[in-house]
């Protein structure tokens, strides 16, 4: 079915929500994984935890210059300071929160500047590398990004908090009001994409679902690294 199908059928649904159903099944897994069920139960096995947070911290300095580009790109002031204080929030806090988890897992430098990369992983920064260009694609790979992470954390902080920092902290800094009012402005972003015609629509409909279908691969490549094949196009869309 193309993304102009789906939306035929839930012609009432903002763009964003359009989006998230048409990526079906890659979402709800990318919003409820085993791991991050385990990891809101604290039941994640540490060397899994360590394994998953040097792969993620290896592409953050792609993330940051995604960033970076999208403020550029951006078509006014307003959205270039929304962007600008998120970028603030990657290099402070979030950076600190990695660096005082590294030691806490007991990992050196050398494992966790130079890690030998996951194809997952890669193909993460291969495909945030190659959205940097247009605005709107950047929009989509944040978007699908972090609204994956505010859903699932939602509901594992939920339950009853566990005792190592790590853990209950990678949640809590994803449900912040903070947080959660740049997703909201994330998807109002989308939503105004609507306008774009059909073949950029199809484009970024694609690209949405790869991303969703990323975020649960990176997942289960953090449990268990040789079970995964990358899929690097949305299934509803021919190759």
């Amino acid at each position: 079915m193309s993304f102009s199908d789906y939306q035929q059928q839930h012609p009432s649904l903002p763009l964003s929500e359009q989006l998230r159903g048409y990526a079906g099944s890659d979402w709800q897994q990318a919003v409820s994984h085993p791991f991050t069920e385990a990891l809101g139960q604290d039941q994640l096995d540490d060397a899994v935890y360590a394994r998953y947070l040097v792969q993620d911290y290896a592409f953050i300095d792609t993330l940051v210059n995604l960033v970076a580009r999208t403020i550029a790109n951006a078509p006014a002031m307003p959205p270039k300071t929304v962007l600008a204080g998120f970028l603030a929030a990657l290099t402070s806090d979030e950076n600190t929160y990695f660096l005082r988890s590294f030691e806490a897992l007991g990992l050196s430098e050398e494992q966790y500047l130079n890690p030998e990369l996951h194809p997952v992983s890669q193909a993460i920064i291969d495909t945030m590398q190659a959205s940097e260009q247009s605005y709107e694609q950047a929009i989509i790979c944040l978007c699908v990004a972090e609204w994956s992470y505010l859903s699932w954390s939602k509901t594992q902080a939920a339950k009853p908090r566990g005792s190592r920092f790590y853990l209950q902290e990678w949640i809590d800094i994803h449900v912040l009001p903070e947080f959660e009012q740049f997703v909201a402005w994330l998807r109002g972003q989308v939503d105004s994409f609507d306008d774009r015609d059909n073949e950029t629509l199809e484009q970024l409909a694609e690209l949405f679902c790869r991303m969703a279908r990323l975020e649960h691969q990176f997942f289960s490549a953090s449990l268990d690294p040789t079970s995964i094949n990358v899929l690097r196009s949305c299934p509803h869309v021919p190759v």
